[in-house]
This record gives structure tokens, C-alpha cells and sequence, in this order.
């Protein structure tokens, strides 16, 4: 069982028809939840319970799922079993959530900039097309600046993302576009992609 109590920031970001933000248990590595619970948007503080979960699940986390219930993104990690840690029926894992940013940008950071664009874009003195994309670096260098690339375009244009650069060259700008590598084959499926078309279309709030 999972108690889940405190406010979370920015929830009202996603939208309900599109996005869920849940506790969900998953099998290793598994995208899809063995079980899941939807936390009501709307309340400032929460107090929340999420129980039935098999002994026998992986992580127990506080995510996001999309339309087909797909994890989105992780945005706690409430349990995960190892050697040293495993749960028992009667268990309860208390979590208070202090305030936690579940908005669309914080998501996108760890879910894509940190996990999968960093390396190249701010970890070494000179990023790729002078972009940094580390976490506290990444909205001031996206929003409402122009592209490097093409500067008939800003790389994120809030509420469109077609003038978009950052959402067009994951979408559309493949080989013999320039580029040192084909960001359209960045992630399989378009799961992330249309994670970063809605917090564009959106407002591309922080």
C-alpha cells in the first residue's frame, strides 16, 4: 500500500484527456503498469491511498501515462526492489510529496534533455549548436530564442509548435539536413515527441 499526502506543483499543466499523472506499479522493465491509480488534478493537498499492489512488482512509481497507458515520464521513484529491499502485502510505503514540480517542462528535462540530449548539449565546454540543455540552463536557452539552424525560426515558439525548431528537427529534419546527427531517430515511437509538441502548444510553460 501506498499513503501519498502533500501538494504537487503544476499538475493542472497536462491535459486530463491526453495525460494522467498515477501511482502505478510496473514488472521490470515494462512501460506498461501491472496497476495504476489516477491522483485527483484539481486538489491542492493530497491525500491519497493506492493499495492492491502484487508483492511480486518492480518499482512502484509516481508517473506519467499517456492515452494507451504508456509511462510518459517518472516523476518519483516510490520503491524499487533489489536484493536488499523487497515488499511485503502488508507494507505501507508513506510518501509526502513537499511540493514536487510534476509540471510538463521539469518532465521533459529529466525525461529527455538530462537522460538523452546533455552529453552533447552542455556537458563539455562548447555544446552542440551552442545549446545547453542541462537542467537550469535549458528553458532560458529554448524559449523564444532563435534557432542557430535556421533563423527564421525560434527554437521553441510558445503555442506553435510547426515554427518550433526543437520540436521539428525530432520530427522532421533527418539526414542531409546538416546535421552531426538524425534527431527524428531519437527516441522509437513518438511517445516523447508528442510530449514536447503538447507542452509547446500548451504555452511551453516552466
Amino acid at each position: 500500500m501506498v499513503k501519498l499526502t502533500g501538494g504537487l506543483k503544476n499538475m493542472e499543466q497536462w491535459n486530463s484527456e491526453k495525460y494522467q499523472i498515477v501511482v502505478a506499479a510496473f514488472a521490470a522493465k515494462d512501460s506498461y503498469p501491472l496497476l495504476a491509480k489516477s491522483l485527483p488534478i484539481q486538489a491542492d493537498s493530497q491525500d491519497f491511498l493506492f493499495e492492491g499492489i502484487s508483492p511480486s512488482c518492480e518499482t512502484i512509481e509516481l508517473c506519467v501515462l499517456n492515452l494507451i497507458n504508456k509511462r510518459v515520464a517518472t516523476l518519483k521513484t516510490l520503491y524499487e526492489r533489489s536484493d536488499e529491499v523487497s515488499l511485503d502485502a502488508k507494507d505501507t510505503i508513506y510518501y509526502h510529496s513537499d511540493g514536487l514540480d510534476v509540471g510538463m517542462f521539469p518532465c521533459i528535462q529529466s525525461a529527455i534533455f538530462t537522460k538523452r540530449c546533455a552529453y552533447c548539449h552542455g556537458m563539455g565546454e562548447t555544446p552542440a549548436a551552442g545549446l545547453y540543455l542541462t537542467e537550469g540552463n535549458s528553458y532560458a536557452a529554448l524559449v523564444n530564442v532563435p534557432s542557430k539552424k535556421l533563423d527564421s525560426l525560434k527554437r521553441v515558439l510558445p503555442y506553435d509548435a510547426s515554427h518550433s525548431m526543437l520540436y521539428k528537427v525530432l520530427t522532421e529534419y533527418g539526414e542531409g539536413c546538416g546535421w552531426h546527427y538524425d534527431h527524428t531517430k531519437f527516441f522509437y515511437g513518438n511517445t516523447m515527441s508528442n510530449l514536447v509538441k503538447e507542452w509547446i502548444e500548451s504555452g511551453a510553460e516552466q
